[in-house]
């Protein structure tokens, strides 16, 4: 392959890489009802402490008592940290309280807004109070 050949490839494809990291993200309002804030009260089953977004599994509990598992996003892990978090402040086996907005698509899905201890102890909240 001829060598300006290879320079127009290698120029088409560096133009494309600012796309693929645009796309990986998504709007919250685009994956989340916002308008509609619910209440999930359950155990933490696992903690994805990776970006762009951490990641809370929890066991909940239906109103017919069957164990759902559902998973709530939260903010990214540098986010967090600069507000003084840690991913030990959410251990597996804590019973947490989660306001959130759920998925568009009724999945076990939500973002995350606050999260309270079963007593009310304030945990986790999207603009940082503690």
């Amino acid at each position: 392959m001829h060598l300006i050949q290879k320079g127009k490839i290698f120029f088409a494809l560096a133009l494309c890489l600012p796309f693929v990291s645009i796309q990986a993200h998504h709007s919250i309002v685009g994956e989340f009802d916002t308008a509609v804030e619910f209440q999930l009260q359950g155990t933490i089953t696992e903690v994805e402490w990776f970006n762009p977004h951490i990641w809370l599994y929890m066991d909940v509990t239906s109103e017919s008592g069957e164990i759902e598992n559902w998973q709530c996003e939260m903010g990214s892990p540098n986010q967090l940290i600069r507000l003084g978090w840690a991913k030990e402040d959410l251990p597996i086996g804590t019973v947490i309280i989660a306001k959130a907005n759920p998925a568009r698509d009724g999945s076990n899905t939500c973002s995350t807004r606050t999260i309270t201890l079963e007593d009310g102890t304030p945990v986790f909240s999207r603009s940082g109070n503690r």
